[in-house]
């Protein structure tokens, strides 16, 4: 009598709902990370590829300003020059919110190249 008012019909959907949505609501963000940090490796090829393109020694600045235009209007392209060695940098900072974080999340990316001579 007792196995009949403890049945377990049912039990199995139960215990799924208790763990499948407590897990689905952290995987959400960590989703939305991983989102966020790979369109950021992609960001970091192109600035690389822009970096490169401005630092051919035979492309004047504004032939490297219409080309970073072209591959990401976001980004800032700067040139070092301490000494005799030259580098140029393609940065950015890729900014998003992501779903149940309390922040806004910031990841700095950046591209450099040493200069031709």
């Amino acid at each position: 009598m007792l196995s009949r008012l403890r049945s377990e019909a049912g039990s199995a959907v139960s215990d799924f709902v208790l763990v499948a949505v407590p897990a689905s609501l952290l995987a959400i963000p960590l989703m939305d990370l991983f989102g966020l940090y790979q369109s950021a490796i992609v960001k970091q090829q192109v600035f690389y590829d822009i970096a490169r393109y401005a630092a051919l020694a035979d492309v004047s600045p504004e032939s490297a300003a219409k080309y970073k235009q072209l591959r990401d209007a976001t980004s800032f392209l700067t040139t070092e020059r301490l000494g005799s060695s030259c580098s140029v940098i393609a940065s950015a900072e890729l900014q998003r919110r992501v779903t149940f974080w309390p922040e806004l999340i910031r990841v700095k990316i950046q591209g450099r190249a040493e200069c031709e001579n």
